[in-house]
């Protein structure tokens, strides 16, 4: 947590600091991925805008998780920016995307929060061990990246066949 209190800025002033922030453990498709360390370090800044603040975070973390082809590790390196806007106008703050989730109402930032949403909002739709990865068999559930299984070629289908003959 990071006390806003603490700052004296005007408007157009920015406060610069590395701070440590905690990434929390996360599923993605039901999986479970974790940043290793789960502690890493950010640049973070506050900017005092005339009517809000504005919050950074930039840090660079690794993330452990399965793949989604073969199940085996999966390790990602992830170069994170977020930005946060919180509004302090009364109008502008009933709009719920001009004021900031991390920021209480008693001006503490969770930068730990902020950081761990901005990984999972990084992380690649489908998470790969590599680029090439074969995956698993789905007859016999042979990992294919380490060869080829003993399952007989597949069948064509009999209902294509006419098909087939065109070609």
């Amino acid at each position: 947590m990071f006390d806003l209190r603490s700052l004296r800025l005007s408007a157009g002033e920015q406060h610069r600091q590395r701070l440590p922030v905690t990434i929390a453990e996360f599923t993605v498709g039901g999986a479970p991925y974790v940043a290793v360390p789960p502690e890493v370090e950010a640049a973070f800044a506050v900017t005092r805008l005339r009517n809000g603040w504005v919050f950074d975070e930039k840090f660079a973390v690794e993330v452990h998780g399965p793949c989604h082809r073969c199940l085996e590790e999966a390790v990602l390196e992830l170069d994170i920016a977020a930005q946060e806007f919180h509004s302090l106008d009364p109008e502008l703050a009933r709009d719920e995307d001009m004021v900031s989730p991390y920021l209480s109402p008693d001006d503490l930032l969770d930068t730990d929060r902020m950081a761990s949403d901005a990984v999972i909002l990084a992380m690649p739709v489908q998470v790969l061990c590599r680029d090439d990865c074969a995956g698993l068999c789905p007859r016999c559930g042979a990992n294919l990246n380490e060869g080829p299984c003993s399952c007989p070629p597949e069948q064509p289908d009999e209902r294509w066949s006419k098909l087939r003959e065109l070609l």
